[in-house]
C-alpha cells in the first residue's frame, strides 16, 4: 500500500538547506520582465465595448421589428395544415394505422378508437378555446399537445403491430 503525501513529506530531512536564496533572483525577473503597454489594455477594452454595443443594438433592432410588426390573424393559424405533403402523409399514416388496428383484437381496437375519438375531441374543443382566446400560450400549447397525442397513438400501433422478420 503506498503512503499519503502527508506521510511521505514526513519521511524527507528537515534538515536539508537550499543551496541558495532563491527569492533575489525571482524579484529580479519579476521587475525585469517588460510590462504590457497601456495602449494594448484601452484597445482591447474599446474592442469589447464596441463588440457589446453592436450585440445590444442588434437584439434591440430585432425586438422593435418584433413589436411593432403586423398582428396575426390566429384563427386561421389554428386550422389543420393544408399543404399536399403533409396531407398525404398524414393520409398514408393514418391508413397505415387502420390496417394494423384491424390486426388488434376487438377490446384492444374499441380502446384505442375511444381513445383516439377523445384525442380529437380535445383537439377541437382547444380549437374553439382559441378562437375566443387567441394568444392564450397554455391553449397553444395544450393545441400542440392534443397534436402530438393522436400520432403517437397512429405511431405506437404501426409500431407495434409491425410483422417481425424470420431470423435466417
Amino acid at each position: 500500500m503506498k503512503d499519503t503525501l502527508d506521510q511521505e513529506l514526513a519521511k524527507l530531512s528537515r534538515d536539508v538547506v537550499p543551496p541558495r536564496n532563491l527569492w533575489p533572483a525571482i524579484s529580479r525577473e519579476i521587475a525585469q520582465r517588460p510590462r504590457t503597454a497601456p495602449w494594448l489594455a484601452f484597445a482591447a477594452a474599446a474592442t469589447v465595448i464596441c463588440f457589446a454595443g453592436a450585440l445590444a443594438w442588434v437584439v434591440l433592432r430585432d425586438r422593435t421589428v418584433a413589436i411593432s410588426a403586423p398582428p396575426v390573424d390566429y384563427a386561421a393559424s389554428f386550422a389543420d395544415p393544408n399543404d399536399p405533403r403533409y396531407v398525404a402523409a398524414r393520409d398514408e399514416l393514418e391508413q397505415t394505422f387502420r390496417e394494423r388496428l384491424a390486426l388488434l383484437d376487438p377490446n384492444t381496437r374499441t380502446q384505442i378508437e375511444s381513445n383516439l375519438a377523445m384525442i380529437q375531441q380535445a383537439r377541437e374543443d382547444i380549437r374553439k378555446a382559441l378562437t375566443a382566446q387567441p394568444q392564450s400560450p397554455v391553449l397553444e400549447q395544450l393545441l400542440e399537445s392534443a397534436w402530438h397525442d393522436e400520432f403517437d397513438l397512429y405511431d405506437d400501433v404501426v409500431r407495434t403491430t409491425q410483422p417481425t422478420l424470420a431470423r435466417i
